[in-house]
């Protein structure tokens, strides 16, 4: 399977006019850290309310179909990512955007990326704060 993977990279990378990526270039993402990050950004804030959430959605059985929903558009959203990593033959996310969307929503992506970033933050005050007043 991991074959397969390297092959079709491999044959997309040559296809297109651009020249690989230098591995040596700058430091990379390791799979465990890959793994880590996305749990942190899965889990957040919410996962101090998840008790609450799973009673006000009615259930652990809802509560779970609503995950695995939310999963697919995940997982959907990382393999249109690394499609378009590999086609453009760019490391970071910042510059996939840049390369695929073009400078000006490459801009607007690190607007974006900044404000979620301050929202999170207001998110965890907000959660903290309340869970202090129980």
């Amino acid at each position: 399977m991991e074959e397969l993977a390297r092959e079709s990279i491999s044959l997309l990378a040559s296809a297109s006019a651009k020249p690989p990526l230098d591995v040596a270039a700058g430091p990379r993402l390791g799979s465990m850290g890959a793994i880590f990050i996305m749990l942190k950004s899965a889990l957040g804030a919410g996962l101090l309310n998840f008790p609450w959430a799973f009673e006000r959605a009615g259930g652990i059985r809802s509560a779970v179909t609503v995950e695995l929903v939310s999963l697919v558009f995940l997982v959907s959203g990382l393999i249109i990512l690394g499609y378009s990593s590999s086609i453009s033959g760019q490391c970071t996310y910042q510059a996939v955007v840049k390369e695929v969307c073009g400078p000006a929503i490459g801009q607007l992506c690190e607007i974006c990326f900044v404000f979620n970033l301050f929202m999170i933050s207001v998110a965890f005050l907000v959660i903290v704060d309340d869970q202090l007043e129980k």
